[in-house]
């Protein structure tokens, strides 16, 4: 995770820094906190969650120097607590990883845009398109925004990357495809299968607990017929 230190300049550091902490500003302040605290099945499922994906973060699987894969949860967590919560959430979760790997934290907001702050807006763009053009039912719901919302996210997450390292000539393009992208379509399919059985689970048996579920909007219930 120290890898964009040495391959981004000063300013782009300093840049993706002010971002980010741009970002983790407006999160904080239009977070739904009374909501989270007066939700049980959500806070619940955020400390839990929050616990196994923190294992899943310090433990990444590494294909190269400086180019390591696990699953990130943003489109599970987008759902489940908003763009807020689950921006504020994964930052504490990036920032426990840099501190356990020992690295320095001028890389902080450069990592948060890449893994946090660019797949919680595809989510937010994927959940848009289906709430305007989508079929409103609950298997709807997961195909899309579970199974390939997180298979979307992580692709673009692990492209970007690629693209951000060769850019920056750290490696050429045919070790990134080789050594590293080989590797994503197997993190992609993890990060779907996560992504949709959770959010299917929590969908059908817990709703309240889903951020973006409206159990009467997708469990549409047929009006008694007439004795």
């Amino acid at each position: 995770m120290d890898y964009y230190a040495s391959i981004l300049g000063s300013d782009w550091l300093q840049l993706g820094n002010l971002a980010f902490a741009l970002v983790l500003a407006r999160a904080a302040w239009t977070a739904p906190w009374r909501e989270l605290w007066r939700n049980n099945g959500r806070f619940n499922a955020l400390i839990g969650l929050a616990i196994w994906l923190g294992i899943l973060w310090l433990l990444p699987v590494g294909v190269h120097a400086g180019l390591k894969l696990h699953p990130l949860g943003a489109a599970l967590c987008f759902l489940l607590f908003g763009w807020q919560i689950a921006t504020l959430m994964l930052s504490s979760l990036l920032l426990a990883s840099l501190l356990h790997g020992g690295f320095g934290l001028v890389t902080l907001g450069s990592l948060g845009l890449v893994m946090i702050a660019m797949p919680i807006a595809m989510s937010g763009g994927l959940l848009y398109l289906f709430d305007r053009y989508g079929k409103k039912n609950y298997f709807a719901f997961v195909l899309w925004n579970g199974y390939l919302g997180g298979i979307l996210t992580m692709l673009s997450v692990g492209l970007l990357n690629g693209f951000l390292v060769v850019a920056f000539g750290a490696y050429s393009w045919f070790t990134i495809q080789n050594v590293y992208l080989a590797y994503l379509p197997i993190i992609s399919s993890t990060e779907s299968l996560m992504t949709g059985a959770i959010i299917s689970g929590f969908a059908a048996f817990q709703p309240d607990a889903v951020a973006h579920f409206d159990q009467d909007e997708y469990f549409v219930k047929k009006p008694p017929e007439d004795e």
